[in-house]
């Protein structure tokens, strides 16, 4: 499919908009997708739940966060070391500390060793209908899961970033599930 407009210009116009947003519309709006995921079986299934610490008006995952632990879910968070992604344990004792990006990383050293009882939240700057993800650039995720296929995974955003068609390359791994505070849209035969 040719596109006239490219996933940079698409990543950088999505994120202005989102960066336009009033803070706590967005929390409302966060709590909405956060109870989505909680309904999902895929959710109540899981063992290890990875999720991320967000920036820049970004789905706020504390709902999840804070319902994962009462679940018993062990909880994982990104650190980049050495322009690689691994996930780190957490929990209410870890410490975080500014790392890549100046993004919050778990102060720990237990690295996750994924199976398909690992349910991984993915951000990203736009989505598409049919499971097309525009992340940051780094392409972190999408090398991830390029090495662990076994993880299910949602990607969580705001409806305003959902378009009907984006450009995606060769090496982009599609979520099974984006949910949105408007919709939830699934690969046939994954949840």
């Amino acid at each position: 499919m040719n596109f006239n407009i490219s996933k940079k210009e698409i990543r950088d116009t999505i994120l202005d908009i989102r960066k336009s947003f009033d803070t706590d519309y967005l929390n409302r709006l966060s709590t909405v997708i956060c109870n989505r995921v909680l309904k999902q079986p895929v959710y109540n299934n899981c063992k290890d739940l990875v999720i991320y610490m967000p920036i820049n008006n970004e789905v706020s995952l504390d709902i999840l966060m804070n319902q994962g632990i009462c679940d018993g879910k062990n909880i994982w968070l990104p650190k980049v070391i050495n322009k690689s992604m691994e996930f780190y344990s957490y929990s209410k004792d870890t410490k975080l500390i500014k790392g890549a990006y100046g993004i919050l990383e778990p102060d720990s050293e237990e690295i996750l060793i994924p199976d398909n009882n690992t349910l991984i939240i993915m951000p990203g700057a736009a989505f598409s209908e049919d499971m097309g993800r525009i992340g940051y650039g780094g392409g972190y995720y999408d090398k991830y899961l390029a090495k662990h296929p076994c993880c299910k995974t949602i990607a969580v955003c705001y409806n305003f970033q959902i378009m009907p068609m984006i450009p995606m390359d060769e090496h982009d791994i599609k979520p099974d599930m984006i949910i949105s505070d408007d919709n939830i849209f699934t690969n046939k035969g994954d949840t």
